[in-house]
């Protein structure tokens, strides 16, 4: 490196623009020239999983979808590629597949839940009716629960002739004024969407039964979707600029590539990635304040004494447990990033610390 200084310092003496730039070049070749393989005692000490053992987190990346995804047909698939079936081929081809089947079943469900409403009108099929729309209305999981048995179930109580109560008759003051209130405050969008078209008291009584939960669940299938997305576009950038990095860190150690290769190609990981801790910190704070409203819209529902009230008193811990688990799996997730920043930048700096 003193060499390479000297060569500098002699060559801004009056040679030519050309003379100037053969000398750089000259220096940073001897400056590259110096970086070695970092010594085994100071190599980076955890290896992530995603440099470690790629096979494994291809495996552990199809477990988290089978858990994660929204939706129910690529859950079940993913499931089935864990106890049968090849990560490295779902993940190719089979999610893609699975997400391909899965919007052509909703549309599929949608289209029947829709036709039942039409067909089964309210005036002599009530319960038919009812649940063909909260069906429409809902999450993956009801559409898929009404056409597996959710209308046979509803038409045996109109055959059956039971009589079906739309509420309307029990609606009170303070149950009007609580669905306007959640139509302009609530900071759950599907659930403020729909208190906002809440208009008689028939709707107000079906909102408070049944269409505040299945808006809530609607919300943390689209929080969900939305980071199963961004996930799985950001892992699979990162695999394989690991994979691009493992390999130029082996050549380089073999000789048969040049250090800075190895540096670069580590750096990139870092830079690639250093976004997502960020991005899942804020997922933590969205889900940790859902989370927050849930427990107040519990506490409240089990206080009230209106009978509309009493499936919500019954189903929010439950909504307020789901917002919990993803508050803790986004700070996981945080967690999951920031070491393979860290990994990859400590590998990147050993490079250039030679003899350390």
């Amino acid at each position: 490196m003193a060499a390479a200084a000297s060569i500098i310092m002699s060559g801004f003496t009056g040679e030519t623009k050309v003379q100037r730039r053969r000398i750089l070049l000259t220096a940073a070749a001897i400056a590259v020239s110096a970086l070695v393989a970092p010594a085994a005692a100071t190599a980076a000490q955890t290896k992530p999983i995603l440099v470690a053992d790629p096979a494994g987190t291809e495996r552990d990346f199809v477990r988290w979808l089978s858990v994660h995804d929204p939706r129910p047909v690529v859950r079940e698939t993913a499931q089935q590629t864990l106890t049968g079936g090849d990560a490295t081929t779902f993940l190719a081809a089979g999610y893609t597949a699975a997400a391909d089947r899965a919007a052509r079943e909703r549309a599929w469900q949608l289209d029947f839940a829709d036709r039942t409403a039409a067909a089964y009108p309210a005036r002599t099929h009530p319960w038919v009716h009812v649940a063909a729309r909260r069906a429409a209305a809902g999450t993956d999981d009801e559409l898929a629960g009404f056409a597996a048995g959710g209308f046979t179930a509803a038409l045996t109580q109109d055959d059956a002739g039971r009589p079906y109560d739309d509420g309307a008759g029990q609606v009170t003051p303070d149950d009007r004024a609580l669905v306007a209130d959640l139509g302009h405050r609530d900071p759950n969008l599907t659930v403020r969407q729909r208190a906002a078209d809440v208009r008689t008291d028939a709707e107000v009584a079906e909102f408070l039964r049944h269409g505040w939960l299945s808006a809530a669940r609607l919300d943390l299938d689209a929080f969900r979707a939305e980071y199963v997305a961004g996930e799985w576009a950001g892992w699979d950038e990162a695999r394989y600029h690991i994979g691009v990095a493992v390999t130029a860190d082996r050549q380089a150690r073999q000789g048969t590539a040049p250090p800075i290769a190895a540096v670069t190609a580590w750096r990139t990981v870092g830079t690639r990635a250093v976004k997502q801790p960020a991005i899942w910190t804020e997922r933590e704070r969205y889900a940790q304040g859902r989370a927050d409203t849930w427990t107040r819209t519990a506490l409240t529902a089990t206080a009230s004494p209106s009978p509309l009230r009493a499936a919500l008193a019954t189903d929010a811990p439950a909504v307020h447990a789901g917002w919990i688990a993803e508050a803790r799996h986004a700070a996981d997730q945080r967690t999951w990033w920031q070491t393979l920043i860290r990994y990859a930048q400590d590998t990147a700096t050993l490079w250039t610390r030679p003899g350390v």
